[in-house]
């Protein structure tokens, strides 16, 4: 079991992006991860350091944060798409029909990111697309005044996934559907997530494999039962409850 001191609820807490301002952290996290460091996007393409794309409009965004010192490490998206195809779909084909009946009760979830300082410890393929080769850098103080364990990225990346599917369900949202490195899919597998290959592996960036998980899956995994229990917090509330608290002072 988490202890109090390492547990992701003690840490962290998860927002959903429900503004532009929130959407934009999650658009320069993405910059950090995809242009600046693993250079899978044209960082040229984003002079404002903003990187997002097409999809971003039919998309619910959610972030995660360290609880002590306020800095924003990683997100992902889960897109709508329910008259048309989902991103996927671009690059690889699906060995299954998606009827215009089960789109409407699924989203696609995509640019999972968390920043490299939130990495240090972690093993290069538990990053999105699969870490470059050198290693990560010695830790220096800032990182070193956030985190005192190991395993940060896993912890994230989980806390990211209940908020998700807790939005999820509660949206009656049944499936997901995402195209991952088959690294990241073995992690996510090893976890006793029941993932269902739906498609023939294709190069998008390097090898990647399409996917599809039940919600109903997701909530039944032991993670939820010592860690990961806190609510997800609405952006919107909570900043403009805090800057009425501000003015009120």
């Amino acid at each position: 079991m988490a202890s109090e001191k390492q547990s992701f609820d003690n840490c962290f807490e998860v927002f959903l992006a429900d503004t532009p301002e929130s959407r934009q952290i999650h658009f320069n996290l993405r910059y950090q991860v995809y242009c600046e460091e693993m250079g899978f996007e044209d960082k040229t393409q984003y002079p404002d350091e903003m990187e997002s794309d097409e999809w971003d409009d039919k998309a619910v965004h959610f972030l995660v944060r360290h609880k002590l010192s306020g800095h924003w490490l990683g997100g992902l998206r889960l897109v709508y798409n329910e008259n048309g195809p989902l991103p996927f779909e671009r690059h690889s084909t699906s060995h299954q029909h998606i009827s215009p009946g089960q789109r409407k009760i699924s989203v696609e979830m995509s640019r999972l990111c968390v920043i490299k300082e939130a990495r240090r410890f972690s093993s290069k393929r538990f990053a999105p697309y699969g870490l470059p080769d050198q290693e990560i850098a010695a830790e220096n103080d800032k990182v070193r005044s956030f985190y005192n364990f190991k395993n940060q990225t896993r912890s994230m990346i989980w806390g990211l996934f209940k908020a998700a599917v807790d939005y999820s369900a509660e949206k009656h949202l049944d499936y997901w559907y995402f195209i991952v490195a088959p690294a990241l899919a073995y992690f996510i597998k090893r976890e006793g997530f029941e993932l269902s290959q739906i498609g023939e592996p294709c190069d998008h960036k390097g090898v990647r494999i399409p996917y599809k998980i039940a919600v109903k899956n997701i909530l039944q995994n032991p993670l939820w039962q010592t860690d990961y229990k806190n609510d997800f917090y609405v952006y919107s509330e909570v900043f403009k409850a805090r800057a009425g608290k501000q003015k009120m002072a």
